[in-house]
Formats: structure tokens, C-alpha cells, sequence
């Protein structure tokens, strides 16, 4: 009698909003063994009131991360990008795939250094964005002919506006800190480009609902360099409830903390709640011409958070977790998971879309969150 295959083990490092959600993902599936690896308080208080077990182990200690890696096939770095390169040198030493969920940040370079001697799968910049962006804009970009122009509109939201600014703490500060701050990296006229950070105001209307929308954060440099010359302009644009940009400028600017950011740091982590309940809003539209005339494209998404193994769970955590999971399931099966750097832009969307993990986000079934087919947006 054949014998059923060993778990999957996943070593996961850092029990923040993502791993611990992407924990409990992984806990529903036979096929895969989860290790939660965190020293703090938090960390620990955060796994007690989920249920799940924690090793409270210090990914700085090489020693003791080498042997927690021995006995794994794959690990996720769940932690700010700057702490990604100690647990992608583990990975590389004990010959395992790795994955982060990291951005275009000093970190990715030494995660790439890793990755060119790596005998695993190394896949940086999971999540949404960057991760799951990408391959939606590879997808449109597929079935746009001639120069497209594309707008990544992308926004994590409370469920109701609650304040003046309308927003809450749904992820990392200090990311969120570097896109309202830092320029955006674009391409413009095929070509990249830097934008201003909360530039060119525009409106839009989602679900029933009046938003609004500028340009923030950036086209991830591997997208970037895929699409240079192939499409005209391609830029990312943060989406919020009407009036906080004009908040936002009038703290940076009026108020000069853009030169205080460590002022304007504990200032959101002490006068913005922790949000749970929120919406995440994603649009992307993609317009090229075709026989003389506009043709748009448009990938539309709200999700809503929802109950995994009796914790409720963030829009934002669910779609960031099932998007690793998603690619931890395709290495898992061998479809995925040559040696070395395997880009966003190299998963196949096929393969990413059908997976378990992420079926739901693809349904667009009401009570799924989702909001329009791809392709059929008004």
C-alpha cells in the first residue's frame, strides 16, 4: 500500500498581522506542517488567543534559525523588509526554498545576493502588492493589443470612515510611511519614470461608494522591467475615503513633518486605531485602442475580512495569506520551484488563479467580497 506523502513543513518567521493569518491558513490544509517562529509578547499573546503553537526562538540567532530550517522545506520571511536578508541566508545555508513579503527596499538586494547561490526556490515580494499585482497586470496586459495605458488603483480601508483622515492601522507604518513620502516609480511614455508621492487627485466610484485616489507607492522594478516599452504608461495610485489627502498634506507639508517622520510615525501609531474590520479595494484598468477606438479592461475587487478557523480575520491579512499560500501550494506540487530567484512575473496566472488558496479571490461571487468580473468593469 502506498504510503500518503510527509507534510510540507513551513517554517514561518514572525507572528505579525500577515504570518499569523497565513498560519491559519496553512493549519487547514493536511499536506502542510507549520512552525511559527517569534521571541516577542505580542507574538506570543497573538498565537495564544489563535490556538496556535510558537517557538519562541530569535531569527537573529543563526545557530538556532539553521536548526529550526534543517528539518524544513520552505520558509516565510513575515517580517519588515529590512529583516528579510538573515532568514533568506538561512534559507540559502540549509538548501530550502524561501519566500518574503518584502518590497523594492534596500533588503530585496541582499535577498537577491542569496538568491543566485540558492539550491531552493527563492520568491521575494509576495502578498499583494507587491505579489499578486503583478501577475493581475501581466493578465490584463495579455488581452490588451497595441500601447495600453494601465492604473493600479490599490487601498485597505475601514469598513466606514470612523474619522477626518477615515483610516486605521491595517499594516506596516513605516511602508506606508515610504509611499506617501518617497516618489513613485512609474512607467511614463513606455519608459520608467518618478512621480511625485500624493500627486494628481482624481475620483472614482466603487461598489455604490465615492472614493478618491493619487498617486502612491510604486510599480514593483521587476514589473517595471517586463513592461518598459511594451506599455505607454503604467502607475500606481492609492485609493482612500474623500478628504484624506487633503489631511495628509496638510500634516507633511502645512505642519512640515515630511521632515519628521519620526514624529509623524508615533503620531499614527498612537491616534489611529488598529483596524480589523476593513475593506480592501482593488481596481485596475487597462485602456489601449483598437480599431480606432478606446477599449478598457478592468480588474475589480472589494474584500471583506472573514472567519478562519473561528478568528476573524482582515481583508487585507486574508488576501496577503492566501496569496502566499497559493504559491507555497504550487511549490509544494512541483509546479513551480526551479533553484535560485523565481520573479512575480514568472508564476503562471493559470496555475495561481485555479489554486485553493486563492480560488475565492477569482470567484467575484457576492458573498465572496468580489465586486465585477475581470474584463466585463463598467
Amino acid at each position: 500500500m502506498r504510503q500518503p506523502a510527509p507534510p510540507f513543513r513551513v517554517v514561518i518567521v514572525g507572528a505579525g498581522r500577515v504570518g499569523s493569518a497565513l498560519a491559519l491558513l496553512l493549519k487547514q490544509a493536511a499536506e502542510f506542517e507549520v512552525v511559527v517562529v517569534d521571541p516577542t509578547e505580542p507574538a506570543q499573546r497573538r498565537m495564544d488567543e489563535l490556538g496556535l503553537p510558537l517557538v519562541e526562538a530569535d531569527p537573529g540567532n543563526a545557530t538556532q534559525l539553521d536548526r529550526l530550517l534543517g528539518e524544513a522545506q520552505a520558509v516565510v520571511a513575515a517580517l519588515p523588509a529590512a529583516a528579510t536578508p538573515m532568514v533568506a541566508a538561512a534559507a540559502r545555508r540549509s538548501g530550502i526554498h524561501y519566500l518574503d513579503l518584502g518590497d523594492d527596499t534596500a533588503g530585496l538586494d541582499a535577498v537577491l545576493s542569496e538568491a543566485r547561490s540558492a539550491a531552493g526556490c527563492f520568491i521575494p515580494q509576495c502578498g499583494i502588492s507587491p505579489g499578486l499585482i503583478s501577475q493581475l497586470v501581466l493578465d490584463l496586459v495579455s488581452r490588451s493589443s497595441g500601447p495600453v495605458e494601465i492604473d493600479v488603483r490599490i487601498g485597505t480601508l475601514p469598513r466606514e470612515p470612523g474619522s477626518r483622515l477615515g483610516y486605521g492601522l491595517t499594516w506596516d507604518v513605516d511602508a506606508l510611511l515610504r509611499e506617501y513620502i518617497q516618489p513613485s516609480t512609474a512607467l511614463v511614455d513606455g519608459r520608467r519614470a518618478s512621480l511625485p508621492a500624493l500627486s494628481d487627485l482624481g475620483r472614482l466610484r466603487l461598489g455604490g461608494r465615492d472614493y478618491e485616489d493619487f498617486v502612491s507607492g510604486n510599480i514593483p522594478a521587476s514589473l517595471c522591467a517586463r513592461l518598459e516599452g511594451r506599455v505607454a504608461r503604467l502607475t500606481s495610485r492609492t485609493i482612500r475615503y474623500p478628504g484624506h489627502l487633503d489631511y495628509m498634506r496638510f500634516l507633511l507639508d502645512e505642519l512640515k513633518l515630511r521632515a519628521r517622520t519620526d514624529l509623524l510615525r508615533n503620531l499614527f501609531l498612537n491616534a489611529l486605531p488598529e483596524i480589523v474590520d476593513d475593506r480592501l479595494l482593488i481596481s485596475i484598468g487597462a485602456t489601449s485602442r483598437q480599431d480606432g477606438r478606446s477599449v478598457e479592461e478592468r480588474f475589480t475587487r472589494e474584500v471583506v475580512p472573514a472567519q478562519i478557523r473561528g478568528s476573524t480575520v482582515s481583508a487585507m491579512r486574508r488576501t496577503a495569506a492566501a496569496h502566499v499560500a497559493a504559491v507555497l501550494d504550487l511549490l509544494r506540487v512541483g509546479a513551480i520551484g526551479v533553484p535560485g530567484l523565481c520573479l512575480q512575473e514568472e508564476i503562471p496566472f493559470s496555475a495561481l488563479s485555479r489554486n485553493r488558496f486563492l480560488s475565492w479571490f477569482f470567484a467575484a461571487s457576492a458573498e465572496e467580497g468580489g465586486l465585477t468580473n475581470p474584463g466585463n468593469a463598467a
